[in-house]
């Protein structure tokens, strides 16, 4: 036992460090009113973590912790994903005026548990760990989003946390109602047991199977199970915004390709409802961006949007639209968190979340403007974005599995969202600004910036090498 945890750790090194960085900055921050110090040793943990999982050689599947959790490169893939997203998003935090005032352990110390969770969402081989996972991610982000000293942050965190519960609930009902059905909870013995299951059981591992897919639909704000998303992000710092727009929706996507994996007898009669929310999750999340007028409410109904395309990937379920899954989920680490710094910038200086605070901006600061409009023609799918490549492979998985329908629905509502993207553009292009002031904006915004920006056009100008790392990720094992 002793030399299965030990070898268990050694592949787990990353998020033990951040765990332990994690505790360790919350420590810091009770003790002192200062954030250098503990925003010193959350860097610190996030960069020996990225150092561990480059070190990190994924086989092509090894069970841990007696098959708690899986190292693959699908797993790997996914937590360099996580990791990203802390990384960035704590450059956001640091740059953030509405951090100022809460920028302390507890705020920072969240974020990294939030990677730790999100790694383990990733990773998780079995029911309960998945459950854990999950709820590790919610309850850091319950926490996050009420940060600010601020009614409506208030009651942002409040609805978040009520949606929260109310689905992890259904979740654990279906949880329960699968354990009874099949007496085993470990992914690997789920497949064999739903597998051999016979006829008069199947109606009731269908209604087990949906209410876990509703639970990760909350995770990943995937209709009807949405409504709480443009509350939360307009009423969280736009820090914590991008985190939750980024992180919980790669790590909500593994989790649900594992859980298909494990179940797959009961997909069949699954995969037509999945095309459809696939199509009614982009169509409203787009349309109803088309009337948002504040910027992160208009952000998190593009990323309704944007689920609805990776829905695709889940909808076909080859290994053609997984490749295309994960390089859209690149895409997605760049493109969205690039555009959350942009917004942090401009709110920042204009004190307004109006996307009215956009006006003019390519003549106050012409370089953030570019970058701006580089993520939003991105999103939107132009080429030669990244963004426009991974819409290619999920758009051509659909037509290739005779889906065409998915392919259509997603054109269309490329075209909307094209609309309102390009209306940001047009405000700092065409507009005049308010004030000839320019934009200040610190080197933690510069640095966030510059590598969004990186990642989004030079992966999209060279996208094959790319393409061909993560073609070895697109297996989902279970042991």
């Amino acid at each position: 036992m002793g030399t299965v945890i030990l070898e268990s750790l050694r592949a787990w090194w990353p998020e033990a460090i951040l765990s332990l960085g994690a505790l360790l900055v919350m420590v810091l921050g009770a003790s002192t009113r200062r954030s250098q110090p503990a925003l010193g040793v959350a860097w610190a943990a996030v960069l020996a973590s990225g150092a561990a999982l480059w070190r990190l050689h994924a086989p092509a599947g090894t069970g841990l912790f007696f098959g708690l959790i899986v190292s693959d490169p699908f797993s790997l893939a996914l937590r360099w994903i996580a990791w990203g997203s802390v990384a960035i998003v704590l450059l956001l935090l640091m740059a953030s005026r509405e951090m100022e005032r809460t920028l302390r352990g507890e705020c920072l110390g969240l974020v990294l548990l939030v990677g730790v969770g999100l790694m383990l969402m990733a990773e998780a081989n079995h029911l309960l760990m998945a459950y854990l996972s999950m709820e590790l991610v919610s309850l850091s982000s319950y926490v996050l989003v009420g940060c600010l000293d601020e009614p409506r942050s208030a009651e942002a965190a409040l609805k978040y946390l009520l949606f929260g519960a109310l689905s992890s609930g259904i979740m654990l009902f279906g949880m329960s109602i699968l354990f009874g059905l099949t007496r085993a909870l470990a992914f690997p013995d789920l497949l064999r047991a739903s597998a051999a299951l016979d006829g008069s059981m199947t109606h009731a591992l269908r209604v087990a199977v949906a209410l876990l897919l509703a639970g990760l639909a909350f995770k990943i704000s995937m209709v009807p199970f949405h409504m709480w998303t443009p509350d939360a992000y307009e009423g969280a710092p736009t820090a914590v915004a991008a985190l939750l727009s980024v992180g919980p929706k790669a790590a909500g996507f593994a989790l649900l390709l594992r859980l298909m994996t494990a179940l797959e007898p009961a997909w069949p009669s699954l995969a037509p409802l999945a095309l459809w929310l696939a199509v009614v999750t982009m169509t409203l999340g787009n349309l109803v961006a088309l009337a948002q007028t504040n910027v992160k409410r208009l952000l998190a109904y593009s990323t309704i949007g944007q689920v609805g395309y990776l829905l695709i990937g889940v909808a076909v379920h080859t290994r053609f639209s997984l490749e295309g899954l994960l390089l859209y989920l690149v895409a997605y680490l760049f493109m969205n968190l690039g555009i959350f710094a942009c917004a942090v910038a401009v709110v920042d200086d204009a004190g307004s979340e109006s996307l009215e605070a956009f006006r003019g901006l390519a003549r106050r600061a012409p370089g953030v403007a570019l970058l701006c409009a580089l993520f939003l023609l991105s999103l939107a799918g132009i080429p030669p974005l990244l963004g426009f490549f991974g819409k290619f492979l999920l758009f051509g998985a659909a037509i290739e599995a005779h889906l065409a329908v998915l392919a259509i629905a997603g054109i269309i509502n490329s075209a909307v969202a094209l609309y309102y993207y390009v209306n940001i553009i047009r405000l700092m292009y065409l507009v005049a600004p308010a004030t000839s002031s320019p934009l200040a904006t610190g080197p933690a915004i510069r640095w966030a910036l510059g590598v969004c920006g990186a990642g989004t056009l030079l992966l999209g100008l060279f996208p094959g090498a790319l393409l061909g790392m993560l073609r070895a990720s697109a297996v989902v094992n279970l042991l």
